[in-house]
Parts: C-alpha cells; structure tokens; sequence
C-alpha cells in the first residue's frame, strides 16, 4: 500500500493545493473534472488506506461556517450553519453537495477519532435541506446523531433502519426474479455491455435496483456503530442483497469468514470505482475494466489497496 502524493500520471492521483484525492479522466470524457464531484468520498476512502491526514484537512475545506442572518432566524435555528461544498474550491458546473458525501463527511470525522463533542457540535448545525439538490432522510438524521455518541439515537436509527433495508432488499430481490438478473461476476469474467446494447426493459429496472453506491455507505455507518443484536440483524440483511464478489462491502458487515483471501491478495486494479458497483453487465453502467497501463498502477492502487487494508485490519464478528 504505497502512497505517493505527488504522483500526477497514476490512475487515482492527489491535488496537493486542496489535499483531495482524484482520479484520471475516462477516455470518453477527456476534458472532464478528474472526479472532483465525488472527491469527499473517495478522499475518505484514502484516509482509510493510507492513514495520511491531510486527506481530512482536504474533507474539512469543503464546509464553510455561514452566520444566519435576520433575528428571527437566528432565534430559532441557532446563529450559524455549515454549508458543505463538493470540493474545498468550487469547480465549473458544479451541483449541490449531496447526501452521500454529507454522509462520508460524518463517517470520515468518526473514524478519524474526532470527539463525540466535536461531531455533535458538526451535526447539530447541518440543515436538513442539504442543498438544493438533496436534504436529510429521517434515516440518516437519525444516524448522524448516533455518531455522536447517543445511545438513544443510536437504537432509533437501528429500529428505522432495519425496516428500510427490509423494504430495499425486498425491491432488489423481486427486481432480480422478474427480469431476471444473474448474480455478480467474478472480474476477469467480467465484460462491459454498453447501455444502448441492452433491452429498454433491462435498462428501467437495473436503475430501479437500489444502489450499490448506496449500500456501500450503508455498511460503513453500521460499521461505525457499537455491537449490538441490532447492529448485527441491519447488517445481516445488507448482506443478502450484497454482491457476491463484493469484499469490501461484505468485510465492513462483519463477514470477513466468507471472503477468500486469494480474492483479496490477488484482485486487479479496476477503472471505475469497482466497490461501490457491480461486475453484472446488465446492471452496471460505468467503465469498469482492469487497468492494464503500468504507468497507471505505479502507485496509488486505491482500489486495490483499499481492499486489502479492510481485510488486513478488520476484525470478524461472531454473527
């Protein structure tokens, strides 16, 4: 797992000026943004591998401290709040933050070790309404208060969440019996089908599935979380609709006992933020592909590192 912070040809590579970890463009969007749109999340994920804490002085730039303005307001919602950008400096077309990375923010700050002071003091001056591209589930405004520290909130979060995930794995599973979709590719089966190949019926349902991206913060807040029955039933039944060679996402639900090393230890770096998809053609839509460029691999193997880290540092629960 090697670092190298002033590499700027390797696959996923740091802006030094705002300490974010970015990616190269795709070959079909050459002039595009290098993935700042998602930079919070992927630069906690770097966090994690590496344990440089840089990445989090970068997480940290892109909120602002914003003084409410007019009495009133003030009054009854406090005298400021923290206004998240995607990006510690505003970049072209930019669109407002969403709950995602609202969401790796508070995770990156938890596992960090920030004080449960410090995070309630964070959460507790968040709005609701995001941005104007998203605001707080009642799911996720609960959980944000748990990772203060909140037992009450805590168990709240776990009594919401469970039913929602039920529902979620529920929706998948009916989707998957009625088209029908085969289960995860192994990734050197793995091929990519482009989108205009595939039936208008298989299209509407894969973006119907609930996503992947998704579950993937999922497991990480319940990660988070202190053992408890609870825990262990919401992360159980994440596990039924995780993908069958998603080790990471199996590893962060506490099933560390069903992933093969040998997958681990001899994984392929992958274009295409291969964690938080699916190796399904009839579901994916990225370009997710084996990087077989050298120079692109010299260093900050994130995606290969990351996985490795999880399974070298987690420890398995008796479910």
């Amino acid at each position: 797992m090697a670092l190298n912070w002033k590499a700027t040809d390797t696959q996923w590579f740091v802006d030094q000026e705002n300490k974010m970890m970015l990616v190269q463009n795709s070959s079909w969007n050459p002039n595009g943004d290098n993935g700042k749109g998602d930079a919070i999340g992927r630069s906690f994920m770097a966090y994690f591998t590496y344990g440089d804490e840089r990445f989090l002085e970068g997480i940290e730039n892109c909120w602002e401290k914003v003084e409410r303005k007019g009495w009133l307001k003030r009054l009854l919602f406090g005298k400021y709040y923290y206004q998240g950008y995607r990006y510690p400096k505003r970049f072209d077309n930019e669109v407002g933050l969403s709950r995602d990375h609202t969401s790796y923010t508070i995770i990156a700050y938890k596992y960090a070790g920030y004080s449960n002071e410090y995070i309630k003091e964070f959460v507790k001056h968040l709005r609701f309404r995001i941005s104007k591209f998203a605001m707080f589930t009642p799911e996720m405004w609960l959980w944000a208060r748990a990772m203060t520290g909140s037992k009450f909130y805590e168990k709240l979060f776990l009594l919401t969440t469970i039913p929602v995930n039920m529902l979620n794995r529920w929706w998948n599973k009916f989707i998957y019996k009625i088209v029908p979709f085969e289960e995860e590719c192994h990734q050197d089966e793995f091929m990519v089908v482009q989108n205009d190949l595939k039936p208008p019926r298989v299209r509407k349902w894969a973006k119907r599935l609930y996503p992947y991206y998704a579950l993937h913060i999922s497991a990480w807040q319940l990660y988070l979380l202190p053992d408890s029955k609870l825990k262990r039933k919401a992360q159980k039944i994440c596990l039924d609709i995780t993908p069958k060679h998603n080790y990471v996402i199996q590893m962060l639900l506490g099933y560390k006992d069903m992933v093969n090393p040998d997958d681990v230890f001899e994984f392929k770096p992958m274009k295409g933020g291969r964690w938080t998809g699916i190796l399904n053609p009839w579901i994916n839509d990225r370009s997710i592909h084996i990087i077989t460029d050298p120079k692109l691999i010299e260093s900050n193997v994130m995606v290969v590192d990351y996985v490795r880290k999880l399974y070298n540092t987690i420890q398995c629960e008796n479910l």
